[in-house]
């Protein structure tokens, strides 16, 4: 197989957990996702296809070399003979096409599935948010990015929909989507160690200022705008652009200016097509931005909120009233949960405390969206570096699965086991070794992403297909 390079370098960021300083005026990165990608993918593997880029005009990309650069990391696999990477290969394609693994408990996605149908039977009805939350694995957007597409092209393009404002943390991007800022934003919920008062909004990252003349900006299709903010005493105005067309100017200042920081939130509909937003501070007073969303009046959105290093835990310690709000205004279809990897190698956690902080993490994720359906995506396989010995099977990741399985019995969410789909235990060492999963035997690459995404979608769309068989159409009848 061979590895889409750019991903590989965004995937080399392991487990950031520091704070973000900025450099120089302007911080840009476009979607990783080219044309080429199709050429470069051998024509047996029919999976999640790349991302497109955005249509939107061309804009100055004089910094984005210092805004994705990080340290290089050395993809050559493991020397195996080309005998022994084809049958490494076909070993694991095997496993990710079985029928005998799949989605545990799907009956908990009815609620899901209902929305699909409706809208498959009437493709212009409604608009079917689907949002994950979790760590490295979902920050990068390689897996929630091939698994937008994939339900874009099945159900309808909703768009990219929710996405944290500018430029937060390294590496950070959208597929599909391309953001720039300037100097003088201050990410918080990054820093993991101290998140600060926790007012980080739905995705548990926000961008605060307090100079005049700051800015975001964000290309994507789309035929609406949503501008989350915090509202606060004091605060500062924004305008809001649209392809240099003024839109509105927005007073980010709560009334009472004793009350805590609420959520507020702009919204617009704006002609279909490619449009370039912008959002500028206009004086020197605090404002915080709690995300951006761009969608289409229909079809599927497939959400990334995803925190480097992040640990399940940290979903509890953003401030719920100001999620709940905006929660409730983006109303998901899904929640899922992907989270594991950190935890697993936390001595701290047992799977009887990690279970019930997962029960407490649930019943958040049910209060939050009451019509919602769940799925949790355990962690993957992971090997740990043994000194001399090489690379050795990781453990500690058999409490976690066993944890979470439990609790998605016990509350009627939908489970996913990502490391027996993988092969189960020690099988990162073949991911490895063909070139899918990177030398830190935690991540993967681009093309290993594409392939569990596939399979979890095909998971998906089996027991959808079960409960709703698909819609025959009358001849010659479109959507």
């Amino acid at each position: 197989m061979i590895l889409r390079p750019i991903p590989a370098i965004l995937l080399a960021l392991s487990l950031v957990s520091g704070p973000l300083t900025f450099g120089p005026a302007l911080h840009a990165v476009e979607t990783s996702a080219s044309s080429k990608s199709k050429a470069h993918t051998p024509a047996k593997v029919k999976r999640a296809p790349a991302a497109k880029p955005p249509k939107g005009k061309k804009r100055s990309t004089r910094s984005s070399a210092h805004a994705t650069r990080t340290t290089a990391v050395s993809l050559h696999p493991p020397h195996v003979s080309l005998n022994t990477r084809e049958a490494i290969t076909g070993r694991i394609t095997q496993t990710l096409a079985s029928t005998r693994l799949g989605i545990e408990n799907p009956r908990a996605l009815r609620p899901f599935f209902d929305q699909l149908s409706a809208l498959q039977a009437d493709p212009h009805a409604t608009l079917v948010r689907v949002i994950q939350f979790g760590d490295s694995h979902t920050a990068a957007d390689m897996f929630t990015g091939a698994l937008r597409t994939l339900f874009q092209d099945k159900f309808g393009n909703g768009g990219a929909g929710f996405q944290y404002a500018g430029y937060p943390f390294a590496g950070y991007h959208i597929h599909g989507t391309k953001r720039a800022q300037s100097t003088g934003w201050l990410a918080l919920g990054t820093h993991l160690r101290d998140i600060g008062d926790g007012l980080v909004g739905m995705g548990g990252v926000s961008l605060a200022t307090e100079a005049a003349g700051n800015w975001v900006s964000l290309d994507a299709d789309a035929t609406s705008l949503e501008v989350q903010y915090l509202i606060q005493p004091n605060g500062g105005s924004i305008d809001i652009r649209d392809n240099d067309q003024l839109l509105a100017t927005v007073s980010t200042a709560a009334q009472d200016a004793s009350s805590p920081g609420t959520a507020g939130h702009y919204d617009v509909t704006v002609p279909a097509g490619p449009h370039h937003f912008e959002i500028l501070t206009t004086q020197a007073a605090p404002v915080r931005l709690l995300g951006l969303s761009t969608e289409n009046a229909s079809g599927v959105t497939y959400e990334a909120a995803g925190i480097n290093g992040a640990e399940a835990s940290l979903f509890l310690r953003w401030n719920e009233n100001l999620q709940q709000t905006l929660m409730a205004e983006q109303n998901p279809a899904l929640i899922v949960l992907s989270y594991g990897t950190n935890e697993a190698g936390d001595r701290n956690w047992t799977e009887e405390s990690y279970a019930s902080l997962f029960r407490r993490i649930i019943e958040r994720c049910r209060r939050l969206a009451p019509n919602a359906s769940i799925l949790v995506i355990g962690p993957p396989d992971r090997a740990m570096h043994n000194g001399r010995h090489g690379w050795a099977a990781f453990t500690g990741v058999d409490r976690i699965i066993t944890a979470q399985r439990a609790v998605c019995r016990q509350m009627n969410c939908a489970y996913w086991d990502q490391r027996s789909r993988m092969g189960g235990f020690g099988s990162m060492r073949d991911w490895v070794a063909v070139s899918w999963a990177q030398p830190d035997h935690t991540h993967f690459t681009g093309e290993g992403y594409n392939e569990l995404a596939s399979a979890l979608f095909s998971d998906i769309v089996q027991q959808y297909d079960t409960y709703h068989p698909p819609i025959t159409r009358a001849e010659g009848e479109t959507k």
